[in-house]
This record gives C-alpha cells, structure tokens and sequence, in this order.
C-alpha cells in the first residue's frame, strides 16, 4: 500500500469518522501490534477513550472497522489513545533563560506573543512574496488568538515572560489564518534588528519540504529548547479545541514522536510556549538541514499516556500567508 493510495482512503473514507466525539485525529502511520510497529502502512486513528461494544455508544461514538477497501485493496486501520492541545498554554512554570528575554537583533526560537495571550515561539523570519518585507511567522493562536485583529500589537517576548507590555512591542499583526491548512500568523518587525538564524540550531530555513514517515526533525523553541523527534504519521487531520469561541479547529498536520537517541528532560519534546516553532529535517547525528518540513502548534494533552507533538505543513502555511523564505 502507497501513500498516495492511502491518502485517498483517508479523505474519501476515513475523515468522516471525525464527526465522532471520541475520535480526535486520523492520519497515516505504521500499523503498530501491541508496542511493536510494523512496516504495514495504516489508516491511524487518535481517541480520547479506548473502548469497545456498548461503552462505544455512551462515547457518541461509532466502531472504526478493522479496515477500508479501495480498488480492490484493502487498507488496514489502527487506533491508538491520544488526543492533543494547543501548545500556548503554559503547562509549568521553567526558569527564565535568554529566550524569554528581550532580544535585539531578535531570532527564531525565542518568546512572542499577543498581548492577550501567555508566549509562544517565532518560528521563522519570512519575507513578503510581493514586497520581501521581512516578518516574522508563528501561528495564529500566538499572534492572533481569538480576540485579536489585523494590526494588533505583538510584544517580544510575550506577556507571561515579561509584564513590561509597553517596552515590549516588537510590531503588529499584519496576517492570520486557523484552519485545515494550518495555525499560522506573520508580524512586521520594527524598530529592531533581526537574525534569521535559528537559536541554538544556528542554521537560517532556505527550503520547504515535505515530510515523510520516519524522517528525522528537530526544532528549537521558547520552552524545550532544542528537541529532536521522528516523523510518526503524516497527512494527518487532527481537531483540537481552541476553547472560546472558535471551538473545535481541524488542522491537517504531521505527527512527531521522540527520538529515544537524542532523548528531551523528561521526554517532552513539546510544551506550552513552542508554539510557532519549525521543525527542520537533520540527520542521523542530530546535524539539522536548513529544510523547514513542519510549523509546530500542539502537543499532547495531560490525558495522552504518550509524548507526540502536531506540526503544519510549512508549504501551506506559506501558500497561505503568501511569503518565502
């Protein structure tokens, strides 16, 4: 079985499932039996719940099949408890580093943020594809959020990391979007500098990419830091509560797991305040590419029993906010 032949089960069969309660992603990934994965391509399916029989009912909730049928060929399917949440709510309160500071020249990987909302990341710094005016770019419930507008003002770094709102204002809210193609938002930058060098990482995002299972990621942000994770599933739609009144949100985004080889504190490779990173392709020595693959928006919640982290597709997000690198 092929991606492709996969992705057309997905959007033709599998997506329906979503109306479901219970149900809160599906996506591409490797059939997994017990713990071990196999090589077996599958459609992958995220519940709030395990459950089975007449406790399905009580969940709204209808049985996914064993597998879909397409063309003569069958696509086995595979459910795993997950569920995931917008990672700018901050989960724990860390020691303040540099990254929460004020910075000049600014670079990705450090705190921003509307003035309403705590702090998320920068991802990026991007260009206007019809002006090249330098931006930066992180995702909509970081720079927007629910109450926020077009020509708001963005602080660096964000509310939680320093209270100082009037000394703070790095620019304002010049675009955002929250939908199935992504969680993305960009800010001018005025009246300071910036390095488009990525924290830590030190390499500048020169392509976008296209993530496969099983590649290598690694990202740089505002909480974790730098952290490493494999691409576990892909193509996947995945509908996260927003709270307020923009509510449940259906996102197609990719999936990344821990890289056990390149282990995170506590093996959190995501948490509230990486929001608006990008993932980046690297290698097998943990050296990162300067391909951006994924734009980081959410993590798994408290009742996930695993460590997974959502990240857009950049081509999207770029597509959507009309800039390049």
């Amino acid at each position: 079985m092929d991606i492709n032949k996969a992705q057309k089960v997905l959007r033709e069969k599998a997506l329906k499932y979503l109306k479901y309660p219970n149900i809160n992603s599906v996506g591409i990934g490797y059939k997994y039996i017990g713990n071990k994965k196999t090589n077996e391509i599958s459609i992958q399916f995220t519940v709030n719940q395990k459950a089975r029989g007449p406790v399905l009912e009580s969940l709204l909730t209808k049985e996914v099949p064993l597998h879909f049928e397409m063309d003569g060929e069958q696509i086995a399917t595979d459910i795993v408890q997950r569920s995931f949440k917008p990672s700018f709510q901050l989960v724990s309160t860390v020691t303040k580093d540099i990254r929460k500071t004020r910075q000049n020249p600014i670079k990705p990987g450090i705190s921003v943020g509307h003035p309403n909302i705590s702090a998320g990341s920068i991802g990026g710094i991007v260009y206007g594809k019809n002006n090249a005016t330098p931006y930066i770019l992180s995702n909509w419930h970081v720079l927007n959020g629910g109450h926020g507008n077009v020509g708001d003002d963005i602080l660096q770094p964000g509310r939680f990391d320093d209270p100082n709102v009037s000394q703070n204002r790095l620019g304002s809210l010049v675009n955002s979007y929250l939908g199935l193609e992504g969680d993305c938002a960009i800010a001018s930058i005025e009246d300071r500098a910036f390095d488009t060098n990525n924290y830590d990482l030190g390499i500048t995002p020169k392509q976008l990419g296209t993530a496969d299972l099983d590649d290598l990621v690694v990202k740089s942000g505002r909480t974790t830091a730098t952290t490493y994770g494999i691409v576990s599933r892909v193509d996947v739609h995945a509908e996260v509560n927003y709270g307020g009144n923009t509510g449940f949100q259906i996102v197609r985004s990719i999936e990344i797991k821990p890289d056990s080889n390149f282990p995170a504190p506590n093996n959190e490779i995501s948490m509230g305040g990486d929001s608006g990173s990008l993932w980046h392709i690297r290698d097998k020595q943990g050296v990162p590419s300067d391909i951006a693959v994924g734009l980081h928006f959410a993590g798994e919640s408290s009742a996930s029993p695993d460590e997974y982290a959502l990240a857009c597709y950049t081509e999207s997000v770029f597509n959507k906010m009309n800039i390049i690198l």
